[in-house]
């Protein structure tokens, strides 16, 4: 029985995870086409600014709201799914660790949804709190080493058979031409018209076709810095927001900044200050224990002097949230009519929603 051709245009963390959950049932011939293709990431290498995937922290916490029910489950499908991962794929680059969540103030007065869903919570008694945080949670979540994440995911998708183009598309009716008949197949799948699934993220800005004019960059800047004996994730929520998330190498990302609408790919100096201001206070580890006694901008100036990158990367963020829906088109060289399922936007949670959302799209391309 021959198998239908799926193209996934994207090969950032949602297109990859989306190519995997298709590629491994083994009912469907997958190709993801995309201009930028994980291999060797540097830290530091600037790939392309409407590239996010490979400038995440990344950590599971929980972006969702405590109405956004539909979030939270592809939140959560996701976080059982990367603990089963750490258990049993070490090669993936995910690892468990305990995640400190720090609140200066609690949207709509309740205590955040996740704290009843997750392994090992424990809620922060008051003299536990640093100074401005009214409530604390500490829980078991996981750590992602991105570079090393994404290659995983690469690998295993040509491992099961897929296919990867290195390509820029203009017009999304263009990944028909990047079907099963370039498998050496000569009927070309018995002639089946694949089915494009569109995870393009910042890139639907241009992409004719789609044209999204609801997509915004969210910028971010990070930095990279040595800190070997840092091994929890913490997050400030609020006015001085701001996290640390070891990469379990020995190398720890600190952020952060959410900078709408900005395309600035250089470093911004202030930015940078105000990390390392407010990393050195959220997580002593970071530094020596015998540093600890000095003053703060002692501490800051040590922290500085182990930055082994600075990042900047542009958060897909659309307006309403993710585009998640099929919708019908008609080839305008062949007349083929051919549908897209559409997976894109999900501005700062792509990773910890990543295997949620394939599962979602995977259910959609069945229906289709």
């Amino acid at each position: 029985m021959s198998k239908q051709p799926v193209v996934v245009i994207g090969a950032g963390v949602i297109g990859l995870t989306v190519a995997n959950q298709l590629q491994d049932g083994g009912k469907y011939a997958v190709t993801i086409v995309a201009e930028h293709v994980p291999d060797s990431l540097p830290a530091g290498t600037r790939e392309s600014s409407g590239w996010a995937s490979p400038w995440a922290g990344a950590h599971w916490r929980a972006w969702s709201a405590n109405w956004d029910h539909w979030l939270q489950d592809m939140e959560l499908q996701t976080y059982h799914a990367m603990n089963e991962i750490a258990d049993r794929v070490p090669e993936a680059g995910i690892k468990k660790a305990r995640g400190l969540d720090y609140f200066e103030a609690l949207p709509d007065g309740e205590n955040p949804w996740y704290v009843s869903k997750l392994n090992d919570v424990r809620e922060l008694s008051t003299s536990e709190l640093p100074l401005g945080i009214i409530y604390g949670v500490e829980y078991s979540t996981v750590i992602i080493n991105v570079p090393q994440y994404l290659t995983y995911l690469k690998n295993k998708f040509t491992s099961m058979g897929g296919i990867i183009e290195q390509r820029a598309l203009d017009h999304i009716e263009e990944a028909l031409l990047f079907d099963a008949s370039s498998r050496n197949e000569p009927s070309g799948l018995n002639g089946k018209t694949p089915i494009v699934v569109n995870c393009a993220a910042l890139g639907n800005r241009m992409l004719g076709g789609v044209c999204d004019a609801s997509m915004r960059p969210l910028r971010g800047q990070t930095l990279i810095v040595n800190a070997p004996e840092a091994k929890r994730t913490l997050t400030r929520v609020g006015s001085q927001f701001g996290y640390v998330i070891p990469r379990g190498d020995g190398t720890v990302v600190l952020g952060g900044s959410a900078e709408v609408g900005s395309w600035d790919e250089e470093e911004n100096i202030q930015t940078t200050q105000q990390i390392l201001q407010r990393t050195q206070a959220l997580e002593p580890a970071l530094l020596p224990s015998s540093m600890l006694e000095l003053d703060e901008s002692e501490r800051v100036r040590a922290l500085r002097a182990n930055i082994v990158s600075v990042g900047v990367g542009f958060r897909p963020m659309r307006e309403g949230g993710v585009r998640l829906e099929t919708q019908e088109y008609i080839d305008s060289v062949s007349g083929k009519h051919f549908t897209a399922v559409h997976c894109y936007g999900h501005a700062g949670y792509g990773y910890q929603s990543s295997l949620g959302y394939a599962r979602k799209v995977h259910q959609m391309v069945e229906s289709v």
